[in-house]
């Protein structure tokens, strides 16, 4: 069985290298790289998230940390008509070193890194 994908790439990956000072330590890039796989080399499944909504996990991942409930982390009740779709959800329990955020494109074929398409 195969799968057709896009591919994400480290900042080390990259032809400008990881830099901490414009970096998260979580941060990949999408790519317009598109492949086909096995489905036998998936390892586990990771989440990419948008900025908000990194900043939403982080938050949460530091109030579960410091024992406070996770409405702490809500600034507005969330609503049924306007809440996180279900694909965009990360389970509480997930190991926050497979959750990821992508603010950029990266070109592979010129090394350039791009603005995101948000």
């Amino acid at each position: 069985m195969m799968m057709s994908l896009f591919w994400y790439y480290r900042p080390e990956h990259t032809q400008g290298g990881r830099n901490p000072s414009t970096q998260c330590e979580n941060e990949i890039f999408a790519s317009r790289h598109q492949d086909q796989n096995s489905v036998a080399c998936i390892e586990d499944k990771c989440y990419v998230l948008t900025l908000a909504q990194y900043c939403r996990f982080c938050a949460f991942v530091k109030c579960r940390g410091e024992g406070l409930p996770e409405s702490a982390t809500r600034m507005v009740p969330p609503c049924v008509e306007y809440g996180t779709p279900a694909h965009h959800c990360v389970p509480t329990d997930i190991n926050p070193n497979l959750v990821f955020v992508c603010r950029h494109v990266y070109d592979f074929r010129y090394g350039r890194i791009l603005k995101n398409l948000q």
